[in-house]
């Protein structure tokens, strides 16, 4: 339990009592995100069902994803950011590593959250509440999936520690397993385009994470915060498509 509100400390800003932070642990808590997934899940799905019959889908959406942002504290904004300004400099190695590190945020940045931002909002407007539960939850199933695939790009940090973890067996059970789940309830509730929109992002999300492991040979923990917030804008999307396709 001290692992699970260590994770839940560190990857979100709902306030975590009575527990001991273990640097050299904080690694092995890399397969207990998508349980912080689960739990935005809730909370985002109960304001829908709250305020759907009071406002508009646009307003709901809009009030979602401010929620979605308090519950993040902008983390993963943040890793968005830091990575576009670096990767689309299109510089060596050394120097996008210094630009992703830098405070300061550049045009890339500015306009890869605008994008986010707004494809999140349109894409949450045409969502149904279990695309919305879900969302948060394929988000960091990615984070582990990214972990698996890469390594880390610099000498030192915290990104290091999940990917040693995310490489082992135990990890890659738990990611089957949240994916056997997903897919089991979309078939209960005959959302079948949400299988399709989980396929189609682990793909996209597995080319984009292979790209930056190229440029920077591996991942740090902005690229990480990256690919759950691009992942969780392709699932919604994807979800949206396959509703109409299936």
């Amino acid at each position: 339990m001290n692992r699970f509100k260590m994770v839940l400390s560190f990857f979100s800003t709902i306030p975590v009592k009575n527990y001991e932070f273990i640097e050299a642990e904080l690694g092995k808590g890399i397969r207990l995100v998508p349980l912080v997934g689960v739990l935005f899940g809730i909370i985002l799905v109960s304001l829908e069902s709250g305020i759907s019959f009071i406002l508009d889908k646009d307003a709901v959406a809009f009030l979602i994803l401010l929620l979605y942002l308090l519950l993040t504290g902008g983390l993963h904004f943040d890793g968005v950011a830091d990575t576009s300004d670096g990767i689309f400099s299109h510089r060596s190695k050394e120097r996008i590593l210094e630009i992703m590190k830098d405070s300061r945020i550049g045009a890339f940045g500015v306009i890869s959250l605008i994008i986010l931002f707004l494809g999140d909002w349109l894409f949450l407007t045409k969502s149904t509440a279990f695309v919305i539960f879900l969302f948060p939850i394929v988000g960091r199933c990615i984070a582990l999936f990214v972990c698996r695939l890469s390594t880390y790009a610099r000498n030192e940090g915290f990104g290091s520690q999940f990917i040693i973890e995310a490489k082992k067996n135990s990890s890659v059970i738990v990611l089957i397993l949240y994916m056997l789940l997903i897919c089991l309830g979309s078939v209960l509730l005959n959302e079948m385009g949400i299988i399709m929109a989980i396929f189609v992002t682990f793909i996209f999300v597995g080319f984009v994470t292979k790209r930056i492991n190229q440029k920077i040979d591996g991942i740090t923990g902005d690229v990480i915060g990256f690919t759950i917030e691009v992942s969780q804008l392709c699932f919604l999307i994807f979800a949206v498509i396959g509703e109409r396709l299936i």
